[in-house]
């Protein structure tokens, strides 16, 4: 890839390849370079260390921490610009030619703290391999929930009849619209299951539903019915574990496209019922377009195995396995950030908000000849008048306009009116709303509420300008979609939705960035008490300045999510 190294970017598809169970000949690839391989152990019982042996002396030891020390007064000195200090460090005259390098190396020290700082907060989701789950058969009665649009698929009867086939009782319940009140859809569960001598767990298949649901077009039918079943299981107090399973709404590796970003949520709700109500909490199940017997015989040993060490509550079955999803760091960007310059119109959506206005003021300082920032009450919002001014200011043309992104009409007339000379280059999308409350309490209009202007706004985006070549599609998402965040089952949901478009661009091979971010200090949805909550837990706000140069790092090396 253009900007990426070649003998990288080359071991990381071998790799690919290897763990998706590819023969790699590594002697060809290693070929002249001293390579050998060694043996590892297959299963961590086998307590065997293979980790390289490290011999450090105590001398060693009190060497390296008294050069840290000097190291440590070395920079202090730089930092503070002090001289005297520096020179009695280095045990130099202080008046040697110094004055002039001081203030470079205070510079060069600063800039790579931050960066230090920046490569810390990157983290990416991962998809391990692990060994299929010799679990025993099924036992017990398993209710299979099934939406009414797609009760006839093939994936829900193979499901039912490979569970059977696995030793489960299983009984099948159909939902549809009318079973959006969560007490209704309760009664309906108890008499399903009333006759069993005992439940050995729920499948819900109901994030297949993609339709929009009737009231609240912002929403998948299956994501409001998974989230009126969790209600409905909670109200209820069925005994029982509640696995969730999609299709198609995650990828395990480069070669995978994410076919279906919309049932991604379901990921994110199903995160958060496991933080809020972990007594009726199974786990979530990504399914293979098809299932054959194979695929099946995973599913059901997924779903069989007891909870402890091999236990996996997050997992993708596909045709070369089970993988169990990770969080692991991410590499730092390969190209040099100072490679992207923004060019033309930007959009940003969520212009004149905190986060909105940053990302204004470094995109002009990058160069970006006109801004066109949308809000919902566009000029009327508290500081948009002035932003307005300081960017002119800083020699761009700046369009606020008054736009609900989540309407596609009037984001349409806004994209319409980008004038010529200046074309639409790059799109940030910045705008959302929040609202926080316990999962057992969020009813379908609230998930609405708050997942209207990031899941429409960025669907619009994605459909208005279809296949259009920009240099930059970004997406402001949260970590709250990431690993789930209590009381923020339709935001994390909301944000999850962001990070699988994002995915399903890349495959089409569209532009896409998506940066989970967490709380930003000096504004942003974690401002005032809830950033005191965070931090209290041990998640710091993040200086806008750093935030802002992690966004330049994240776009200029292209990376995904």
């Amino acid at each position: 890839r253009k900007d990426r190294p070649e003998a990288q970017a080359l071991t990381t598809a071998l790799a690919e390849l290897h763990v998706h169970g590819a023969s790699v000949e590594w002697e060809s690839v290693f070929a002249g370079r001293d390579a050998r391989t060694v043996e590892l152990p297959t299963y961590a019982f086998q307590r065997e260390r293979y980790w390289p042996e490290v011999s450090l002396s105590l001398s060693g030891l009190d060497a390296q921490g008294a050069a840290d020390s000097v190291d440590a007064r070395f920079w202090e000195a730089v930092e503070r610009e002090d001289l005297e200090a520096l020179a009695e460090t280095l045990d130099v005259d202080g008046e040697t030619p110094l004055r002039a390098v001081l203030p470079a190396l205070s510079t060069y020290h600063r800039n790579r703290r931050d960066q230090s700082t920046i490569d810390n907060w990157r983290y990416r989701v991962a998809w391990k391999p692990v060994p299929d789950v010799a679990g025993g058969p099924l036992s017990g009665t398993w209710l299979v929930v099934v939406p009414a649009s797609r009760a006839e698929d093939e994936l829900v009867t193979e499901a039912v009849a490979g569970l059977r086939r696995h030793g489960a009782d299983v009984v099948s319940l159909v939902a549809d619209e009318r079973d959006l009140d969560a007490g209704e859809l309760g009664e309906r569960l108890r008499a399903a299951v009333a006759d069993a001598p005992a439940v050995g767990g729920v499948l819900s298949l109901l994030a297949l539903d993609e339709e929009p649901c009737s009231g609240h077009p912002e929403l998948p039918g299956g994501l409001a019915l998974t989230l009126t079943l969790v209600r409905a299981m909670a109200d209820t107090g069925i005994e029982a574990s509640l696995w969730c399973a999609t299709r198609g709404a995650v990828s395990v590796g480069r070669s995978e496209r994410l076919s279906h970003p919309a049932q991604a949520m379901v990921w994110a709700l199903g995160r958060v019922a496991a933080l809020e109500l972990p007594e009726l909490w199974g786990g979530l199940v990504d399914l293979p377009e098809s299932l054959d017997e194979r695929a099946v015989a995973r599913l059901a040993g997924v779903l069989s195995a007891e909870a402890g060490e091999a236990a996996e509550d997050q997992v993708a079955v596909r045709g070369s396995g089970v993988f169990a999803r990770r969080l692991t760091r991410s590499a730092a960007p390969a190209a040099d950030p100072a490679t992207w310059r923004a060019r033309g119109t930007v959009l940003v959506t969520g212009g004149t908000g905190a986060l909105g206005g940053q990302v204004a003021r470094w995109l002009v300082r990058n160069g970006a000849e006109h801004l066109v920032l949308t809000s919902r009450r566009g000029l009327e919002a508290p500081g948009a008048p002035e932003l307005r001014e300081e960017l002119e200011a800083l020699g761009a043309r700046v369009t606020v306009a008054a736009c609900d992104v989540a309407d596609r009409e009037q984001l349409a007339a806004v994209l319409a009116a980008v004038p010529e000379e200046y074309p639409l280059t790059a799109v940030v999308h910045a705008a959302g709303a929040n609202a926080a409350g316990p999962l057992a309490e969020t009813t379908v209009a609230d998930a609405a509420a708050v997942i209207s202007g990031k899941v429409a706004g960025a669907v619009n985006l994605d459909t208005l300008l279809g296949d259009r070549e920009l240099d930059a599609f970004v997406v402001f998402s949260s970590i709250a979609g990431v690993w789930g965040s209590g009381g923020q089952a339709a935001y994390g949901a909301a944000n999850a939705y962001l990070d699988a478009l994002v995915e399903d661009r890349r495959g089409r091979g569209l532009a896409g960035t998506a940066v989970a971010w967490g709380p930003w200090a000096e504004g942003g949805m974690a401002a005032g008490d809830g950033g005191d909550q965070l931090a209290r837990r041990g998640l710091p706000a993040m200086a806008p300045g750093l935030a802002i140069a992690a966004l330049h790092g994240a776009v200029a090396g292209d990376d995904g999510v």
